[in-house]
């Protein structure tokens, strides 16, 4: 027997108050989608409330030829902002209209298939406020996030994402074009049931790059394009993109820019790791350090850091960089070995910690693509990557001033610099400022990794 309730008198009047409690929730949780095309699925959902197409239309603000066009399947892929008006009007959650549309929407409206966040957020609010300002307030359209594996660009492309949807109310698309991530053994950045055409956007060519821009169309929304490499055409799609749907936005991460305009890079470095003179009891005031016990708590409840352990969580920070993937393996690893003895043991080979445990599953090598990284890079870079990986010039042991590397290679001032951007900006190197000059340093995953391929 149909439900009814009064006539709908205003546009965006929520149409719940008479619908028993839980049937809207377990009607787009699965109760009543089956496997019908979307259209049916929306007319079943609308005669189910007993409402009228005229009366759906009056409370989404969508017109009554588009609520028929949706339900008898002449308009097969429903726009993001038509979603939107019909998930308030319905007063579904935007998790439940995503359900709702399946495969015939993107497959992942208001961020229902983004990456789960692995553990806190910590030591990057700069850099979120930094780039919703850029995207909001500064009225930026692209930036790419680049860095080195481990760092943490897809953490922050997902607390970006997270943070305009609350705060502009934009809908956050999410789009893997690295497919290799299946074949690394990484987790896939996209729901199960994510439509096979949107992991293929990027090789596939005008067809699915079409019905990208059709579903996006006109609406605020922020595209992420996680884990982009260099083949993969992103100036291209990225300008073509943007002109075709005038009030998009995207983020790119990636571990190499291609030719990514340089205007639109975000380089993402390594989280702060503690002098070795630092305070015991300011340890902690550390991002790198905070990560790591964080994670050591939320895998270990009970641990309580003494000033000893103190110490040896400072000594891992720095021994991996304070590359936030590598902590949380350390943490992982804690479970099996003392933070002393991870301590000891990182000491002369932090990618045995640095890398995930793995429960009798073959994994990857820890920082593989460290090794194409470097490879790709021209040989006067490698060269000064393995002057800098040995020694050091000023008063900073291990870390290298611009004038230093180009005295020690008998370079000019102006080929060490263009060298040293690029090393820079790619996140091999952590820059620290001493007495007024910026000096360098090759992260020891970048080295071992390095010494490890040559051997």
């Amino acid at each position: 027997m149909p439900l009814r309730r009064e006539p709908i008198v205003a546009a965006g009047e929520s149409i719940r108050q008479n619908v028993p409690t839980g049937f809207l929730q377990n009607w787009a949780d699965g109760g009543g989608i089956g496997a019908a095309p979307f259209g049916r699925r929306l007319r079943n959902l609308r005669l189910q409330m007993g409402l009228s197409q005229k009366q759906l239309a009056r409370s989404s603000t969508l017109s009554v030829r588009a609520i028929r066009d949706l339900e008898n399947g002449r308009v097969r892929q429903p726009r993001a902002d038509s979603l939107r008006l019909l998930a308030d009007a319905l007063g579904l959650s935007a998790p439940q209209m995503n359900r709702l549309a399946n495969d015939h929407a993107l497959g992942f409206l208001a961020g229902t298939a983004e990456p789960a966040g692995s553990g806190p957020f910590i030591g990057r609010e700069q850099e979120l406020a930094a780039l919703t300002t850029m995207f909001g307030a500064e009225h930026h359209r692209l930036v790419t996030i680049i860095g080195i594996e481990g760092v943490g660009k897809t953490r922050l492309a997902l607390e970006v994402a997270r943070a305009l949807e609350a705060a502009e109310h934009w809908t956050a698309l999410w789009l893997p074009p690295d497919d290799g991530q299946l074949r690394s053994g990484r987790a896939l950045v996209g729901a199960p049931g994510q439509p096979t055409w949107l992991r293929e956007v990027v090789h596939s060519g005008p067809d699915s790059r079409r019905r990208l821009v059709e579903t996006i169309g006109g609406s605020n929304a922020l595209l992420v394009l996680d884990g982009a490499r260099p083949e993969d055409e992103l100036v291209d799609i990225t300008a073509h993109l943007l002109a075709a749907c005038p009030r998009l936005r995207i983020l790119v991460t990636t571990r190499n820019p291609g030719g990514m305009p340089l205007d639109t890079l975000f380089p993402l470095a390594p989280l702060p790791v503690p002098p070795s003179d630092t305070e015991p009891a300011d340890l902690d005031k550390v991002a790198s350090v905070a990560l790591l016990l964080a994670q050591t708590k939320r895998i270990q409840p009970a641990f309580r850091p003494d000033p000893h352990v103190l110490a040896d969580v400072a000594r891992i920070c720095r021994a991996l960089d304070g590359l936030p993937a590598a902590l949380e393996s350390a943490a992982h690893w804690s479970l099996i070995y003392s933070l002393r003895e991870l301590a000891h043991q990182i000491a002369t080979e932090p990618l045995t910690v640095a890398r995930r445990p793995h429960g009798g599953h073959r994994q990857p090598d820890a920082y593989a693509s460290v090794h194409d990284t470097v490879a790709a890079l021209s040989s006067r870079q490698r060269d000064l990557l393995a002057t800098m990986s040995h020694g050091s010039s000023g008063e900073m042991d291990g870390y290298w001033s611009v004038p230093g590397v180009a005295d020690k290679m008998g370079l000019t001032a102006a080929e060490c610099a263009d060298d040293i951007y690029h090393l820079l900006i790619l996140g091999i190197l952590r820059r620290v400022d001493h007495h007024d000059v910026a000096m360098f340093r090759v992260l020891n995953i970048v080295s071992v990794a390095g010494q490890n391929a040559a051997a």
